[in-house]
């Protein structure tokens, strides 16, 4: 039976770039819900926060996603690694790993990240990026509370917490590698 992984995140936490390396590493097949979240975004020449508030009034689009996602995940025959926040609520036999963050540590990481394009928002100040991506987690959450019940934040929701403040990418990508080993193995 195939490996199923799903890492959920906070803003600035490291995922795209451990997730990029797992596969890499490892030949498993991967998908991220953010990078269709853009798409979409893309397709209604809107930013991400922009998205994100026209989701909350159109909650069909949120599930249309996540389901989509879900068959996605379930049909793979082979390993998988997706980035998605609520994977552990759809795929009953996925293990979820969390990537925790400091707002400060993950406000810099997202103020020192040139690739993010013209969808994100340029922060004037540390201050801004917190709030900011404070109040985004906040309306996420709060969003898929509404529509399926659960708190993505809940830390009991996952298999595996992984805090990656101060840490440094291959510690962090060693702690994950090693988890997936012990989880083959099981």
């Amino acid at each position: 039976m195939p490996l199923k992984i799903s890492i959920s995140w906070l803003a600035g936490s490291g995922k795209s770039s451990l997730v990029k390396e797992i596969v890499a590493r490892t030949w498993f097949a991967t998908a991220d819900v953010g990078q269709i979240f853009r798409a979409r975004a893309l397709e209604k020449w809107m930013t991400i926060t922009e998205y994100d508030k026209f989701i909350e009034k159109n909650p069909e689009e949120d599930i249309a996603m996540d389901n989509d996602f879900k068959k996605l995940v379930e049909n793979c025959q082979k390993d998988i690694i997706v980035s998605w926040r609520i994977g552990f609520h759809f795929v009953p036999d996925i293990i979820s790993i969390w990537l925790d963050v400091s707002p400060e540590e993950w406000a810099k990481r997202i103020m020192l990240d040139d690739g993010r394009g013209w969808q994100e928002k340029k922060y004037s100040s540390l201050e801004e990026a917190i709030k900011t991506n404070e109040d985004r987690m906040e309306r996420v959450r709060q969003r898929l509370k509404l529509l399926y019940w659960i708190d993505f934040m809940n830390k009991s929701n996952y298999t595996k917490v992984i805090d990656t403040t101060g840490k440094g990418f291959e510690e962090v990508l060693g702690e994950v590698m090693e988890y997936i080993e012990e989880c083959k193995i099981i």
